[in-house]
């Protein structure tokens, strides 16, 4: 019987893995279909395609086709009405420019084509990347944002410490927006402390429903604040607003004393925010046959639009061009780039009636399919990600990772993904390969914000306690930790790098620190120490308040000996200035960018002796053609510093580690470039660059690096970083002496 079950077993597990290769390589097809004709098809109909919803629109059409000919007609109904002149054939079928693109006249016609400056995402006119078309005026559609909100508050007195249930009942009545129940803990320290508005489960139903949030109050809670909100447009139904601490009623709303027709009067309500001035919610008791409720009202006809007109780059394909490109083993899309438009249409004129219905279909998918439960959702996110690197990442020529099979793997794990948490992996997991220290992959429902009260590091291969944040354990600095929740800490630290994408060594340990601790309130966390102790914790410091605990740099004072400290993380330019006597008599001044800099690049003009001429270590990818091939132009950026007076003879050290990236590093490239100083301490993240921002419908998100930097003599900056003069090794004796072994280095070199 064991046998027969065995073989069973694999029997089905091969049938299902068959299975799911096939809707993996349908989903492949479309995946690259999908960025050929988003980003390189100039027609103006497919101009008007919500691209988000296509992306989950065309992967369940493709899903259940069995055969390459079922796939191919698939992706021909996809493009035949909005994309004119897009053709899937067979890899064997030989390709030419079908003469009845071009009109027989093209007077009064201009050629129509794609231009990407790094890439436009976020539909923001202000933006340093954009996307437009030749001969086309981008109009930037601003969608409304605001929300109306019920709220109401009570001292929080007798509730510290205690387990509450916040309810409510609620309905969507109209509209696209969603509704949400809210509740937040303030703290007496000014900071919020329990946090929860329902990000990750919206009010959307059209019926009744009952609604809750569940939690504990902070023990140092100073006042409770909760309610309900309308987010976007339409109309939400709020009643029987009720919470209970440990099973006992403290405050309830029915509104059956209201009187319908009029403003609610038992609860505070407000337009909370709006991105267009004068838009108002609307708060109206109203009345059903069971019962009265509140009514939040969004406004109306309040999506406003902006134009843009972008300069053509200098090089521009031209009419004729075209794409004819293999997207499966049997298929391949022909795609021109180019087509002719008028002031109306791009040729060839399309049915209309036709293309309402077909973007009626596509642009009108509600949003209660746009949730993490929805296969295709996920698919389509993975796609939509997938293309944005795949044509405009600009490192990876250094990733050096085969992106096509990390969209394989993606796609088979977004099949299987059961919930938001392991869906945002999948993401993390796939965009990690890349190695750019930017990225980072957030989900607004996210509940994992919570650390143990205390940090660690890696020194060497040993991973060392380095502050403690709550003097009843039984922990110290200095102490080793090998196993983490049973698990040898380096295989733990491994499954912890998989989600992490870094450029440099560095900056991985930096971010692994962190997310290796980060989780759940009130989840334990357990580690046995070298010493055989082992010792338990919870989870209960907020990701707000983490930073605060942690040993702070100071802003700027004297060392004795003539010697300067200045952090340049906390010093602004202004305390600079104010310190500018102590500065010029000091003989020699240690500046700290183990972090992040404030807005005080002024310090190096002081230390330059002529100003800068380097033009070209930022560079924004100009892209016409797909996949990043033929030659690519940039569009150079810099940094225009100049000497200023009074110029500063001490000596100068600057102190640098994997926490310092992108503005730090862009900080330090003119101190290695110009050598203005000696740097001392660990190389920094390698990742330089202005951040491009991708949002994801069902609440996800992120950054990646959008340009190209250079060291300002043209050689590689991206994995390497700055490298310092001096490299200092922090030891377990120094941690737990409590000594900074970098800073202590610096000193003593300024005391020569």
């Amino acid at each position: 019987m064991k046998t027969i079950s065995t073989t069973l077993l694999l029997f089905l597990g091969c049938a299902c893995f068959a299975q799911s290769q096939k809707q993996i390589e349908n989903q492949m097809a479309f995946a690259k279909f999908y960025g050929y004709v988003k980003y390189f098809y100039p027609g103006d109909d497919a101009a008007k395609i919500d691209w988000d919803k296509f992306a989950l629109y065309g992967s369940q059409k493709v899903d259940k086709c069995k055969t390459a000919g079922e796939l191919k007609d698939s992706l021909n109904a996809l493009a035949k009405v909005l994309m004119p002149g897009v053709k899937i054939i067979s890899t064997t079928e030989k390709t030419t420019f079908p003469s009845h693109l071009k009109p027989k006249d093209t007077v009064g016609y201009q050629e129509i084509s794609w231009q990407h400056l790094g890439v436009g995402l976020l539909k923001d006119k202000r933006s340093l990347y954009q996307s437009a078309r030749t001969n086309r005026q981008t109009v930037f559609k601003t969608d409304f944002t605001g929300f109306g909100n019920l709220s109401a508050f009570t001292e929080a007195k007798d509730m510290k410490g205690k387990t509450f249930i916040f309810s409510g009942k609620a309905k969507m009545i109209k509209g696209d927006g969603q509704g949400q129940l809210w509740f937040r803990v303030d703290k007496e320290n000014g900071k919020t402390g329990f946090f929860d508005n329902m990000d990750s489960r919206p009010i959307l139903s059209k019926e009744w429903q009952n609604f809750e949030i569940k939690g504990t109050t902070d023990q140092d809670a100073k006042q409770i604040v909760f309610g309900a909100f309308l987010l976007g447009t339409g109309k939400l139904a709020v009643d029987d607003i009720t919470l209970k601490v440990e099973g006992n009623e403290v405050y309830k709303r029915d509104f059956e004393n209201e009187m319908p027709g009029n403003e609610p009067k038992t609860m505070a309500f407000a337009t909370a925010r709006s991105n267009v001035s004068n838009a108002k919610y609307s708060f109206i008791v109203n009345a059903d046959n069971q019962n009265k409720f509140i009514e939040i009202g969004g406004p109306e006809n309040v999506s406003s639009k902006e134009f843009l007109d972008i300069k053509p780059f200098e090089r521009h394909a031209s009419f004729g061009e075209y794409i004819d490109k293999p997207i499966h083993k049997d298929l391949k899309i022909f795609l021109p780039i180019v087509l002719y438009g008028n002031k109306r249409q791009t040729f060839p004129s399309s049915d209309s009636l036709k293309v309402k219905l077909v973007l009626n279909k596509i642009n009108g998918i509600g949003k209660d399919q746009l949730r993490i439960a929805n296969p295709y959702l996920r698919i389509g996110n993975i796609i939509n990600t997938w293309n944005i690197f795949q044509h405009f990442f600009p490192y990876f020529d250094i990733a050096k990772t085969d992106w096509t099979n990390d969209l394989k793997e993606a796609l088979a794990e977004s099949y299987q993904d059961q919930n938001t948490l392991e869906f945002a992996n999948t993401l993390r997991k796939m965009t990690a390969k890349l190695k750019d220290g930017h990225i980072s992959v957030w989900y607004t429902g996210n509940i994992s914000q919570y650390y143990p009260p205390f940090a660690w590091e890696w020194v060497g291969n040993k991973l060392v306690i380095n502050s403690v944040m709550d003097s009843s354990l039984k922990l110290k600095s200095g102490d080793i930790v090998e196993k983490i929740n049973g698990e040898n800490a380096h295989e733990y630290f491994n499954k912890i790098h998989q989600y992490i994408s870094a450029a440099t060594p560095g900056y991985l340990n930096h971010r692994a620190q962190t997310e290796s601790l980060i989780g759940e309130k009130d989840t334990p966390f357990s580690i046995v120490l070298a010493s055989g102790q082992e010792v338990n914790s919870l989870r209960k410091i907020h990701s707000s308040a983490y930073g605060s605990y942690l040993p702070k740099q100071d802003t700027i004072k004297s060392l004795g000996n003539d010697i300067t400290y200045i952090s340049i993380s906390n010093a602004k330019m202004k305390m600079i200035n104010d310190s500018i006597g102590l500065l010029k008599k000091s003989k020699a001044i240690i500046c700290d960018l183990r972090g992040y800099p404030t807005d005080n690049t002024g310090l190096i003009e002081y230390l330059m002796v002529k100003d800068d001429t380097s033009s070209r270590w930022m560079q924004i990818p100009q892209i016409i053609y797909p996949d990043q091939e033929k030659s690519i132009t940039y569009q150079y950026e810099r940094w225009p510093l100049k000497a200023q007076s009074p110029h500063l003879t001490a000596k100068i050290f600057f102190l640098i580690d994997g926490r310092a990236i992108s503005y730090a590093e862009s900080y330090m490239s003119f101190i290695e470039h110009y050598k203005l100083a000696t740097i001392i301490g660990q190389p920094t993240a390698g990742t330089n660059g202005n951040v491009n921002s991708i949002q994801l419908p069902g609440g996800y998100s992120m950054w990646f690096t959008g340009m190209k930097v250079l060291k300002h003599d043209g050689s590689q900056h991206h994995g390497i970083g700055i490298l310092p003069n001096i490299l200092v090794d922090k030891t377990v004796k120094g941690i737990s002496e409590g000594r900074d072994e970098i800073l202590e280095r610096a000193i003593k070199e300024a005391s020569k």
